[in-house]
């Protein structure tokens, strides 16, 4: 029997390290209950939602960016394979683990790599060891999409799915210099002549990207820190660099103060 995981029995563990974020993805709510208790019973795992179909759990990895998505395969309309495909399709990284009452799914589950796959009904012990060892490849492997601005918070390199006027666009935090209120849409500034005007408030924007450290500098403009590299309280300006471009974008000394502040917690 696999001992029951502590914040201790993870080799160099970092106790101030964020939770591993799990999305349960089953069409029979019993299941997605039964895996949601067990997960929730072992430390540094917490539940970041739950669904019933393959489009409401593509939606639900793009906007909470789990970092493993606990996937029944056999579903009505679309089973879980066909979410590994649009995963794949629309570059979302996340980690995978089948879990299903049919054996003879296993092979097709290797050759995707999935990260894991497990039998109904899942063991407890079998659970946690593949949390076990989901956290062990994260701390040996490391990579740029693990960065996390804030502790706690979903990764940067994450897409987010905003509406505009015509469908939708798939966009990283990381790739948003500022945010610019247009009545009730916002434009996203993404670069040179790259800009996408979404249909939802710069309130509501202001939100969603409160993890990823944007500071709202006016009513009107919400700034990307990880772009800010200038604050003039004589001008009443900060300024934004992205390679050879510099942006100036007016703010108050009130706002630069508390701008400094947000910096330095």
């Amino acid at each position: 029997m696999i001992p029951f995981l502590t914040e201790y029995n993870l080799p160099n563990h970092d106790k101030s390290a964020r939770p591993v974020r799990a999305l349960i993805v089953d069409d029979e709510e019993g299941a997605r209950d039964i895996l949601e208790r067990l997960l929730l019973r072992i430390p540094g795992v917490e539940v970041a939602g739950k669904a019933s179909s393959t489009d409401e759990a593509l939606d639900l990895v793009i906007t909470l960016c789990p970092d493993i998505v606990f996937l029944d395969v056999q579903m009505p309309e679309k089973n879980g394979f066909q979410l590994v495909d649009y995963l794949q399709k629309y570059m979302l990284n996340t980690s995978v683990v089948f879990v299903t009452a049919h054996a003879e799914f296993a092979v097709n589950a290797i050759k995707i790599s999935a990260f894991d796959y497990l039998l109904k009904p899942v063991m407890m012990n079998e659970l946690q060891d593949t949390i076990l060892r989901f956290k062990a490849m994260k701390l040996k492997s490391p990579t740029k999409d693990d960065h996390t601005p804030v502790p706690g918070g979903p990764s940067s390199h994450c897409k987010l799915k905003f509406n505009t006027r015509t469908g939708y666009i798939l966009v990283s935090p990381a790739d948003i210099i500022y945010c610019e209120a247009d009545v009730n849409y916002t434009t996203l500034h993404l670069g040179k002549d790259r800009r996408e005007v979404i249909t939802i408030h710069l309130g509501k924007i202001e939100e969603i990207l409160a993890p990823h450290a944007f500071y709202r500098i006016s009513r009107s403009i919400l700034i990307n820190q990880a772009y800010l590299s200038r604050a003039d309280r004589q001008k009443r300006q900060c300024i934004l660099e992205k390679g050879d471009e510099n942006i100036i974008l007016e703010i108050s000394p009130n706002h630069i103060r508390e701008l400094e502040k947000f910096l330095d917690t």
